[in-house]
């Protein structure tokens, strides 16, 4: 008998535990959640607030987290954790989010957009946990087209300038990681055949940034 008593106190001391440390993850896995419920119109013109709300209790139930947005289209929320969020808007359109904690011991989102034209384009946006819309340039130093390609020893400068001026237009596409908390930024090659696009493969170069606490 005091065998069993003994299997019920750590039973229930096992679900007391479990309890308290779901309490204590609730709010940090609710982070992402109020952010997405509080976007402005703005940002996502073609999701309603109720569209949202669906694709994230069907994100939170592990189930196929799609609705019918305003183009009568379908959008989708891929992936969502804590700290991060992506969706397909459209087939042309996709939306990155990533919290990022500051030294300062608050945190700001950031907010990539890749337009596929049908070469990807992306931008980097910042703002507030409040939605509010903060200096680019605080937080990222601008990434050139200089930055993104390199001339091989064994090129020589003509060719490799020849090479330079088939990125016209020049379209730079960006890919953040959550884990990491790192954005990637690579050169789309515009429409070219793919003796061109394989021709450019030696002198295009990828730039990840880190998130330091204050800046990338």
């Amino acid at each position: 008998m005091k065998h069993l008593t003994h299997i019920s106190a750590m039973r229930w001391l096992c679900a007391l535990v479990m309890a308290w440390g779901s309490v204590a993850m609730a709010p940090a896995q609710d982070v992402m959640r109020r952010t997405l419920m509080t976007i402005p119109d703005s940002i996502v013109p073609f999701l309603n607030h109720s569209m949202i709300g669906e694709l994230v209790e069907f994100a939170g139930r592990g189930g196929t987290a799609e609705v019918k947005n305003k183009l009568d289209g379908m959008s989708s929320l891929d992936t969502l954790t804590q700290s991060y969020a992506a969706f397909t808007l459209t087939k042309v359109d996709k939306m990155q989010l990533m919290l990022l904690p500051r030294t300062a011991g608050d945190s700001i989102i950031c907010l990539l957009h890749t337009y596929y034209g049908p070469e990807p384009e992306s931008t980097v946006r910042f703002y507030s946990m409040g939605w509010q819309r903060l200096s680019d340039d605080e937080f990222l130093t601008p990434v050139t087209f200089d930055e993104l390609v390199h001339r091989p020893d064994t090129m020589d400068a003509d060719k490799f300038m020849a090479l330079r001026k088939l990125f016209d237009p020049c379209l730079i596409s960006v890919v953040a990681d959550p884990r990491e908390l790192t954005l990637t930024f690579s050169l789309s090659k515009p429409l070219l055949s793919e003796a061109d696009k394989k021709a450019l493969d030696p002198i295009v170069l990828q730039k990840t940034v880190k998130w330091s606490g204050k800046t990338f």
